[in-house]
């Protein structure tokens, strides 16, 4: 238990760093952190305009499909301005994309179970993405990848699959995932804080699987997770930070993919509308972000990121609070 208190504290200039460029800057490998960040660029923007031409095509060719968009709810405009904010501030930052989506989502009524489905659908091809460009960096430590995969995805489906099943529940679930999310958002905002101290490497980390579980099941219980708590275990651990980074991102379009299909599956009812609009926000989001990610102060971020975190899951919590006194 020791160890894990300890590493869930890593220094936010870790973090930061190693989601900014693949290659610390120990390394000196800037040819390689260029490389990565052109190749994002490319598949980012193509992605881009292979949605753009598919959509294109359909509302031209399709009478029906013209309908539908005619016939879409304010809700969605709402999450694909949302989606693509939150996809800038995980390109400037690394981190926070699922926690901010989720606290979003609950502040605009949408049932935990619902909201954690659209956070990890809007996920898995930029998640995908990236995975496969670490691996094709040489950035993923495949004995770490094996260690984590298959207990991160059992957390992640139990932890789908129990949300889910207690989606008729959401008036008492919603309060427990907002102070899920009020607790992230005080991590986010000490690691800020911290940014600029020494960093301190304790124990490397052994207890991989238990790890993986754990934060394959906190990941599907709060909409996000995953990569601030599994990643900044193992820097803190003293895991190298480089083959971390891309192990957890490798690994994170499994747990998106797999906590996905458990929502869907489970689910009477998806909140199409908001799982549609974080999809694309995050989609037009991603080549912007990785060209203006190393002009944006982290921890100003950060520091934003968690007092809106924390201020909104409060708000939630006071609210149901003063409906039970």
């Amino acid at each position: 238990m020791e160890k894990d208190t300890t590493t869930l504290v890593a220094p936010a200039a870790t973090i930061t760093a190693e989601s900014k460029a693949v290659a610390p800057k120990e390394n000196g490998n800037n040819t390689e952190n260029s490389t990565f960040r052109q190749q994002r660029w490319i598949y980012g923007l193509a992605g881009l305009l292979l949605l753009v031409t598919g959509l294109g095509i359909a509302w031209w060719q399709s009478p029906d499909f013209r309908v539908y968009v005619e016939d879409i709810p304010p809700t969605f405009y709402y999450f694909l301005v949302a989606g693509f904010i939150f996809a800038m501030i995980d390109g400037a930052i690394g981190m926070s994309y699922g926690i901010t989506s989720t606290t979003f989502s609950l502040s605009m009524g949408i049932p935990p179970a619902s909201a954690s489905t659209a956070v990890h659908i809007s996920e898995i091809l930029s998640c995908g993405i990236a995975g496969w460009m670490h691996l094709r960096m040489g950035n993923v430590n495949k004995k770490l990848f094996k260690l984590l995969i298959l207990p991160g995805i059992a957390g992640a489906v139990i932890g789908a699959y129990l949300l889910s099943s207690l989606e008729h529940y959401a008036q008492y679930t919603k309060p427990l995932v907002s102070l899920y999310t009020l607790i992230l958002g005080i991590v986010i905002l000490k690691r800020a804080i911290q940014a600029q101290r020494k960093k301190v490497v304790t124990n490397k980390i052994k207890r991989i699987g238990f790890l993986g579980f754990g934060g394959g099941f906190i990941d599907a219980i709060g909409g996000g997770g995953w990569g601030s708590i599994v990643l900044s275990s193992l820097i803190a651990g003293g895991r190298h930070p480089r083959f971390s980074l891309g192990t957890v991102k490798a690994t994170r379009f499994f747990i998106a993919m797999l906590s996905s299909l458990t929502f869907v599956t489970v689910l009477s009812h998806v909140h199409w509308d908001a799982v549609l609009g974080l999809v694309l926000g995050s989609a037009i989001a991603s080549p912007i972000a990785a060209r203006v990610s190393n002009k944006i102060s982290a921890k100003t971020i950060m520091v934003a990121v968690a007092v809106i975190v924390i201020l909104v899951s409060m708000k939630s919590i006071y609210t149901f609070v003063g409906k039970i006194i």
